[in-house]
């Protein structure tokens, strides 16, 4: 096999889709039940509001390598992929791209937003099918499912009865959270809390019947139309006298009551507070305790009502400046004081969440949930990475409240309606239907345990971000535990979140993520998903950099060169020459790959996988390219027998099944170059091969070859400090266990050394440093004599610069070593990673001094 043609880089805008056809053409992602283990993964389903996002790209490529290695170790893979309706997301979408025509879903009417809804579906349905291809993902497409389709929405119908009629579903008039710029209630779990600048009033209310005021501060002066009392500490002594009195609403004139609660803080604005039960969670609970009065005065359209007289009308914001200005009229505003606070803002439309009165289902969660966190907590039930989040998980059961599951929308999932006729039209939250997503996609609910279900359930792992934990994987293995009796995950894999330089998620509704299109056009697949998985440390949040794909350029570059090479190798038919040395060269690299695969074996149990491709990337890099291929390069001149190129294919292949995962495309292509077998050169397809197994590893081998390459690593560095590239002499004791000519050929090729000479007593030599440079504990050196280091200002100052650096780092290690709430509430794991870091950090400060001397 010889090619003298092949392109200067791999040419991934002409190759890629080739490629993904062929795998397209040949079924190689179908899968159906047989006698095999199945390995299955369901994909979180994106929305369907525009292009993808690089957090999409991270989810789906973590995916894409567990399916991939999953397939080459012999699994039945069924990667199913979906695609999400997103009510909320998507309406919003619609309703904003008919305000731009000055136009309104109210003014086309119902059935001509569905339409258009529709026509939205299809034109990004496709687009994002079209993206999740480009990045090679390797899903059974032939199982695409879409949260609305026929037979799911028909499902979904059903578990809302089901649940209603076993009790689990109550209609409620109450407070809910609620979402002004798309008209709809809004789950807990869709808010965002941000620190925010306010502004805290302290109004005067009038004691009746009195010239005393009583002073109560608050953020939302307009909704002063809605008091229902004014409310203080029965333990405050300051407003003892005023319990049970009654306080003059200022603008309104209304006469309210002046009561007494323990929920008051006594330290906050002045320890009296106005009650407002329609428009605030805990006024609401105090007035039920009292028995107050609810006056809702906000509507559904974030604008006060009648109940707000001359504001009526008015949006929240216009409404608070005009009653800021009467209050300062009539001398009852007292003074403005700004402080910091949490407000909760919509996840999908980014307004300000307001707190009203509105008649809507809920779930009763309880009901679910203390069979669930059992399973979780005690019995291990479902695998978690990382295990920390099961404390996050414990925190939500605590405080767990019951989910409300209708929205005031017009695009998802119609509410069946059997309350009330001439009702307005609602739909179930997005959430409903992703719920049982792992139950939905084989068609559980109509078709209970069918032959698919009991293959492919429980799924294998579930791959997804930290910020679907509530909203999703909770509800996911309630509902799986609730209507199959089974886990729906055997794994559950969270991984950290793409964000932008100001720490901001990376999402659509944002619009801070890059061109997904123009990036994989500029670098191609394998680049941006090896990339984006540089970046991507197990939990850890990314803070995405675009510099990143120039470093996995390199990656997939320094492949390509490595197959240029292999592919130059030639047959030679007559006798081998270097036997020995190809033997002993061969049997040390298949050891520490040997190494390599049990190693990323374990990590691969444990998700580690950006660990996994640097381990790769380094074996390949320093031990493949630097020291394998150098040394067959320089002792062959590429001339190999048969037997040993049937070893480099061999290996080079397994190489290629190792990266394939990782970067599918390039190595499907080059694997197109190989022969099959020795006898066999019948091109095959790389996606269907076998995963390396592991063998028995030579230990005194390996550690007899790392003094060599710790040898040739030091005389490369005294190369660099001395500028001095030309041939060399070294000395060696006699009594140096580096005494195979094996051992000593690899020091001449891989060092560029000369001679190699054995002295009776090396210790003639060590009285005179200046001249010697000893490596080895001093049983080598090399004569320095006439050796001058012409950089050595700037050698010097680069050693001196580490220092430094390593100094600092070792200060900051202390800090945290030292500190006692790090040291008692880390991980053991942690604190021993941190001990290490401090131990290695002080040996490499010394080690650099030592030069420097």
């Amino acid at each position: 096999m010889i090619y003298t043609n092949l392109e200067k880089e791999y040419n991934y805008k002409k190759n890629d889709t080739i490629i993904y056809k062929k795998w397209e053409k040949n079924k190689d992602f179908s899968s159906f039940p047989d006698n095999r283990l199945s390995y299955v993964v369901i994909m979180p389903p994106p929305n369907i509001t525009g292009d993808l996002h690089i957090g999409h790209i991270l989810n789906n490529t973590i995916q894409d390598i567990l399916v991939r290695k999953a397939r080459l170790e012999g699994f039945n893979t069924c990667w199913v992929p979906g695609l999400d309706h997103a009510s909320i997301a998507t309406e919003l979408k619609l309703i904003n791209e008919l305000k731009q025509k000055g136009c309104s879903k109210q003014k086309i009417g119902f059935q001509k937003f569905l339409n258009l809804a529709n026509k939205w579906k299809l034109k990004y349905s496709k687009n994002i099918i079209e993206q999740l291809k480009k990045i090679g993902c390797s899903c059974d497409w032939n199982r695409l499912k879409f949260s609305m389709d026929a037979e799911i929405s028909k499902s979904v119908q059903k578990i809302f009865l089901t649940l209603a009629n076993s009790g689990f579903l109550y209609r409620n008039y109450g407070i809910v959270n609620w979402d002004c710029e798309t008209h709809t209630a809004i789950s807990n779990e869709e808010i965002s809390y941000k620190t925010c600048r306010v502004k805290l009033y302290y109004i005067k209310y009038q004691i009746q019947n009195d010239t005393k005021y009583i002073i109560a501060a608050t953020k939302r002066p307009e909704t002063i139309f809605a008091d229902s009392a004014l409310c203080v500490n029965p333990k405050d002594k300051r407003y003892v006298k005023f319990i049970n009195k009654k306080a003059i609403v200022p603008i309104s004139l209304k006469v309210i009551p002046i009561i007494a609660d323990n929920y008051i803080d006594q330290k906050f604005g002045t320890g009296c507070v106005k009650i407002t039960p329609a428009h605030d969670f805990n006024d609401k609970l105090i007035a039920e305790r009292h028995n107050l009065e609810f006056i809702k005065l906000i509507d559904k359209n974030g604008t006060l009502n009648e109940y707000g007289l001359n504001f009526s009308g008015e949006t929240i914001k216009v409404a608070r400046k005009n009653v800021i200005y009467c209050l300062k009229k009539y001398n009852n505003l007292l003074k403005v004081e700004q402080y910091h606070s949490q407000i909760g803002f919509s996840e999908r439309s980014n307004t300000e969440v307001e707190q009203l009165l509105s008649t809507q289902w809920f779930v009763k969660m309880n009901l679910f949930a203390k069979k669930a966190l059992n399973n979780i907590h005690k019995n291990d039930l479902i695998k978690l990475y990382p295990q920390s989040i099961k404390k996050k998980i414990k925190d939500w059961f605590v405080n767990l409240k019951d989910w409300n599951i209708s929205r005031q929308l017009w695009w998802g999932h119609r509410i069946p309606k059997f309350y009330k006729k001439d009702s307005d039209i609602e739909v179930l939250d997005t959430w409903f239907s992703a719920w049982i997503w792992p139950v939905l996609i084989f068609n559980g609910i109509e078709q209970i345990n069918n032959s698919e279900l009991q293959y492919y359930y429980p799924t294998t792992v579930l791959v997804t971000g930290k910020d679907l934990l509530f909203f999703w994987v909770i509800r996911m293995i309630l509902a799986g535990l609730f209507f199959l009796k089974k886990k729906p995950f055997q794994n559950i894999y969270f991984h950290g979140l793409v964000k932008d330089k100001n720490m901001l998620k990376m999402s659509k509704s944002i619009g801070n993520s890059p061109n997904l299109k123009k990036i994989l056009k500029e670098y191609g697949a394998d680049t941006v998903r090896s990339g984006i998985l540089i970046m991507a440390h197990f939990e850890n949040d990314i803070v995405f950099n675009q510099k990143v794909f120039l470093k996995a350029h390199n990656i997939k570059n320094k492949l390509w060169n490595a197959f240029k090479l292999i592919a130059k190798f030639n047959l030679n038919k007559r006798k081998p020459r270097n036997v020995e040395l190809n033997n002993y060269i061969f049997l040390w690299i298949e050891n520490k790959f040997n190494i390599l695969i049990i190693l990323i074996n374990k990590l691969f149990e444990r998700f580690k996988l950006s660990k996994v491709f640097i381990l790769i990337n380094n074996f390949f890099k320093k031990h493949f390219c630097s020291i394998f291929l150098e040394i067959l390069k320089k002792a062959n001149l590429y001339v190999l027998n048969y037997l040993f190129i049937t070893k480099l294919y061999n290996f080079f292949r397994n190489i290629l099944i190792m990266y394939h995962p990782f970067i599918p495309f390039i190595t499907e292509y080059i694997w197109t170059f190989f022969p099959t077998n020795s006898t066999n050169f019948k091109k095959s397809s790389l996606i269907h091969e076998k995963w390396p197994s592991t063998k028995k590893i030579n230990i005194e081998l390996i550690k007899e070859f790392k003094l060599i390459s710790n040898i040739i690593l030091q005389i490369r560095k005294f190369r660099l400090d001395y500028n001095f590239y030309k041939q060399i002499t070294i000395y060696i004791s006699k009594t140096n266990y580096i005494n195979k000519k094996t051992m000593k050929d690899i020091l001449i090729f891989l060092g560029n050394i000369k001679t190699i000479r054995i002295v009776a007593n090396i210790t003639v030599y060590t009285n005179n440093t200046k001249n010697y440079m000893f490596v080895s504990d001093k049983e080598i050196y090399i004569i320095k004599t006439n050796i001058k280091k012409k950089n050595k200002r700037n050698s010097f100052e680069k050693i001196k610069s580490k220092i430094s650096y390593y100094k600092i780092f070792l200060k900051q290690i202390n800090s945290k070593l030292t500190n006692e709430k790090f040291v008692n509430n880390v991980p053991e794991k942690i604190l021993k990673l941190e001990k290490q870091k401090r131990i290695d950090c002080i040996n490499k400060i010394k080690f650099l001094t030592k030069i420097l001397k």
